[in-house]
């Protein structure tokens, strides 16, 4: 019987290496920039071509390498952070296992240009696929040069899983910020296909997160900070109302590493707890300080994960620090021990006299009658709103027996509205000639009467199918009218998300936003759709991107789907709510007058009638 296991060759176990540590180019984006910063670079340019799929650059100014250094680091590992196992636990540095250039020589073809300062002459490496083609002496400059050119071109079936180049490129530009936003002494740059997209000066923390996420964060930024022998936090938090439904502007760093840890994450965002609604994340960008004793950052190969010596006690440091900060911004209840009670009573005026509150009965009201009453006072009109218990739910099942017009207070008169059910597949009904019956249960919700059958509509999503279809309409057939704004208002985005918005500007267009580039990262909103504020047009932007992005990969090839869709989302909650029978009725008239009114764009239930005999097993 003959052997069966056997070693892997060298280049094979180097792929499958590769697979762990390089997943998609911004994962070596971002193990060269950090190999840039453990150089002790000062300035670091970061140079793509086609969303790092045609090339990767990394050049800095740092301490470069001899001409040995140069071709052992790219063995595996081969590191000059560490010399035994107790030293993981002593790390400054951001690389240390000697993988990350091994990894990227198996996948792809390289090209490192490196030279010392106190040499003459630099060293030239160049290799594909593991294998080396050339090291010789060069003339260079100080410091080192790394180009990755063509990723995967041997791991065809990796290449082939790679996303559209937006998305990559976003990954790119994340991991960009990952190591920018903490390293507020070097200067940085990024260029993506020769445009500069980024150039960043040595700045503090709070002003390199404006550089990087915008001026809009300028007002929106406030500091947490607190001191003790066993930890050091310090950063900045945003204001409760720039809570967002992503995650997009968490940044967590530990010791000048970006690390994520779900308990951490939670210490801050329950501390926002009862300030943001349910399901929004609040902004953050915060910086502990621990003693690298205590921190295991070697529990994965992209050492972002990090497990804590004691976490629930850097919880409760954290979680306390984030609640005072919101506290000295009066952003928080907080106990007054110098508030005087008795201030805030005013004192009966003399000689009042005191009379008992008047009370309405209506001596006609009888329990017993089935008939409405004349005045239309008892029951519930059109405007009424029961709460969601089970009471206003009894007593509306049965008023539910007679029919409730809408009654004019100018003129006495009962009339109905035309709610335009006219594509209604129910036959034999006329719907323009029913009377409305309704009230809202939470105000999320429409109870209504529609052909006898009491039916009950998600109003939210309902208002999400209207807009994703009034958008479709938009951009195949009748563009939207734009108010042109007296003064133009001026957004900022991020690198990735502007380039982004220059790609659907003309989109956006037959939406009703007329927006103009000012520069790479800012724009000007020269006009709206109608009824639209102001001072919403930078986070409905902003969150329209941010969701066509998510949704890209589901739309890859229903691009005008995606962008409707994406609006429609952030849109659908901007609405007032329905306080008249009127705003009532055109909801629903809309509603059922769309292609597809039962169910929302993202495949949601919108609406649901109760049949007879469900009625009857409430009771």
């Amino acid at each position: 019987m003959t052997d069966i296991i056997h070693l892997l060759p060298d280049s094979v176990a180097n792929q499958i290496a590769a697979g762990e540590v390089i997943q998609r180019p911004g994962s070596a984006v971002k193990e060269l920039l950090e190999n840039a910063v453990d150089a002790g670079a000062t300035e670091i340019q970061l140079i793509i071509k086609d969303s790092g799929k045609t090339l990767i650059q990394v050049t800095d100014n740092g301490a470069g390498m001899s001409f040995n250094d140069a071709r052992l680091c790219f063995e595996r590992h081969a590191t000059s952070k560490i010399t035994c196992a107790d030293d993981l636990f002593t790390l400054t540095t951001k690389g240390f296992r000697g993988e990350a250039l091994a990894s990227v020589a198996a996948i792809a073809h390289v090209e490192l240009k490196t030279k010392r300062k106190e040499e003459t002459t630099g060293t030239q490496v160049l290799i594909e696929g593991s294998e080396i083609k050339e090291h010789s002496p060069i003339a260079t400059q100080d410091g080192t040069s790394i180009a990755i050119k063509n990723l995967f071109y041997n791991v065809p079936a990796r290449r082939n899983f790679l996303k559209s180049e937006g998305i990559e490129f976003s990954h790119i530009e994340e991991e960009f910020n990952r190591v920018a936003l903490i390293h507020t002494n070097i200067a940085f740059s990024l260029y993506h296909n020769g445009k500069v997209l980024v150039q960043l000066q040595p700045s503090n923390f709070k002003q390199r997160i404006i550089n990087l996420f915008g001026a809009h964060f300028k007002d929106k930024l406030f500091p947490t900070e607190q001191i003790t022998d066993i930890i050091k936090i310090s950063g900045y938090i945003a204001k409760p109302e720039n809570a967002k439904k992503k995650k997009s502007e968490q940044y967590l760093f530990i010791n000048n590493r970006f690390v994520r840890h779900s308990l951490l994450n939670y210490a801050i965002e329950s501390a926002y707890s009862e300030l943001i609604p349910s399901g929004y994340k609040p902004a953050y960008f915060i910086h502990l300080e621990l003693n690298p004793s205590t921190i295991d950052i070697n529990i994965s190969p992209t050492k972002v994960e990090v497990k804590l010596q004691d976490e629930r006690l850097v919880f409760g440091f954290l979680n306390s620090c984030v609640k005072k900060s919101l506290g000295a911004l009066s952003l928080t209840p907080r106990l007054d021990f110098d508030y005087e009670r008795g201030l805030d009573i005013s004192g009966m005026p003399e000689n009042k006299e005191l009379t008992v509150p008047p009370t309405g009965v209506n001596p006609h009201y009888n329990p017993f009658d089935s008939k409405p009453s004349v005045s239309g006072k008892s029951g519930f009109t059109a405007t009424s709103r029961p709460h969601g218990n089970i009471e206003g739910w009894e007593d509306f099942l049965k008023n539910m027996k007679t029919e409730h017009s809408v009654t004019s207070s100018e003129t006495g008169t009962t009339s109905t509205p035309d709610l335009g059910f006219s594509n209604h597949p129910n036959e034999g009904v006329e719907p323009g000639n029913q009377p409305l019956s309704y009230f809202l249960l939470q105000d999320n919700y429409l109870v209504v009467k529609l052909y006898n059958q009491l039916t009950l509509i998600d109003i939210i999503r309902g208002r999400e199918r209207i807009l994703y279809e009034t958008y479709l309409t938009a951009l195949q057939q009748q563009p939207i009218s734009i108010q042109q704004n007296l003064f133009p208002e001026t957004i900022t985005l991020t690198t990735g998300s502007a380039e982004l918005l220059l790609e659907l500007k003309e989109d956006l267009f037959k939406l009703g936003y007329d927006i103009q580039p000012i520069d790479k990262n800012s724009f000007a909103v020269n006009g709206t759709p109608m009824e639209e504020a102001k001072e919403e047009v930078q986070h409905i932007i902003e969150q329209l991107l941010e969701s066509y992005k998510a949704n890209i990969f589901l739309y890859r090839s229903e691009r005008e789907k995606n962008l409707a869709l994406s609006l429609a989302k952030q849109k659908r909650s901007l609405y007032k709510e329905l306080t008249s029978e009127q705003e009532t009725a055109h909801f629903l008239s809309q509603l059922l007058s769309c292609e597809v009114p039962y169910t929302s764009p993202s495949g949601k239930k919108i609406l649901h009638s109760f049949a007879p005999e469900e009625i009857s097993r409430l009771f």
